[in-house]
């Protein structure tokens, strides 16, 4: 098992109070080898704790004027392929988004931020460990990595505590929240985003966190103007890569044992039912310029009049000036080799017997 502390690990630039539940909740499954880990992460958070109070002190109000106008959601289970549509969409220069420097630093970017910056780069050379897609400092990553760090009812610590995989999957499920819960959980998501759209010049928001696919209601109430894109891809090849996925993330952050591979696949699958139950029920109130869908498959052949189609059903504006940025980002990338798996009988039959919804749903063949 992998102990070696880890500089880069999110729980080092986790508000000290949001950590210190994460480990009270999670105490009994923590594995001791992974002590050093805590403390190392404990020490730091701490260590920035006074810039933290400080850059509140500074900025807290500049960032509170700010209002996030018209953000547009990526919306999909992980592995749909979200992170290549935000990528390409990033090329539009009228977005702005939450970058690998922000997204380390975010609670203390204004006064700090600039001490991480080649620390973050030479943590990016390499590229993502679960697929080898680029890395860089001007490409946009989930806003749900950072929120964990200030908001202790979220779902990204299910990477540090796989244990607890299903508890953190139900903080997606916002409505369910206890009213006090769901009003500081909204409270803590909104002052990230205006703190990401004042780090951005005031533009519109490419946000894509997996996660909210299950709570398209709660983001329509937060955001009336906002605008969705949904993108979807065999289940099979989803449920197979998320469990790909899971295994190289946790392989390096977490503090637990993992779990075996049978019990991955049942947890990805109930993740992947619940989400797309609740998603296919609340996008029923959008209308077609409001959210727009996109099969992964046709996508990835022939990107470009997808991504057209895409900006005049959302009437976002200013496809002719970005068309030029995003085709050359797709024909750069265009010899990607995805990654290649094997398909148990196993997990075939329990992905039919729990998605059978979302085949019909879509028109996708079951084995």
């Amino acid at each position: 098992m992998k102990t070696k502390v880890n500089f880069a690990h999110p729980l080092t630039v986790t508000n000290f109070h949001v950590l210190a539940r994460y480990i009270k909740e999670n105490r009994a499954d923590i594995d001791p080898a992974f002590y050093p880990q805590i403390m190392l992460s404990g020490a730091v958070s701490l260590a920035v704790s006074p810039f933290r109070i400080l850059e509140k002190i500074l900025y807290s109000k500049k960032e509170a004027r700010c209002s996030v106008k018209r953000p547009l959601f990526i919306l999909g289970h992980w592995r749909s392929g979200t992170t290549l549509l935000q990528q390409m969409l990033a090329q539009d220069s009228q977005f702005g988004f939450i970058n690998p420097l922000m997204n380390f630093t975010m609670n203390f970017y204004h006064l700090l931020g600039w001490a991480f910056e080649q620390v973050i780069a030479d943590h990016l050379v390499d590229g993502r460990p679960m697929d080898n897609m680029e890395y860089a400092m001007n490409l946009p990553l989930e806003e749900y990595i950072v929120f964990s760090t200030i908001e202790p009812n979220s779902v990204y610590p299910l990477n540090f505590f796989p244990q607890a995989f299903l508890k953190y999957n139900e903080n997606a499920y916002v409505d369910r929240m206890p009213a006090g819960q769901r009003e500081k959980w909204c409270e803590n998501y909104d002052r990230l985003l205006k703190k990401i759209t004042y780090l951005n010049d005031n533009k519109p928001l490419l946000l894509k966190s997996p996660d909210n696919t299950a709570r398209l209601a709660v983001l329509k109430r937060m955001y009336p103007d906002a605008r969705f894109v949904s993108i979807y891809r065999n289940p099979y090849t989803v449920v197979r890569s998320t469990i790909h996925l899971y295994e190289k993330i946790m392989a390096n952050w977490t503090l637990e044992p993992l779990p075996s591979r049978d019990t991955m696949e049942d947890w990805v699958i109930e993740t992947f039912r619940n989400m797309y139950l609740t998603y296919f029920e609340e996008m029923q109130t959008c209308g077609p310029d409001t959210l727009y869908e996109i099969c992964f498959e046709s996508f990835e052949k022939n990107p470009l009049p997808v991504m057209e189609d895409l900006y005049q059903a959302l009437e976002l504006g200013g496809y002719d000036q970005a068309r030029d940025a995003i085709a050359k980002y797709w024909y750069d990338r265009i010899d990607y080799q995805k990654n290649e798996f094997d398909y148990s009988e196993q997990l075939i039959q329990k992905v039919n017997e729990r998605l059978g919804f979302y085949f019909e749903h879509y028109g996708y063949q079951m084995r």
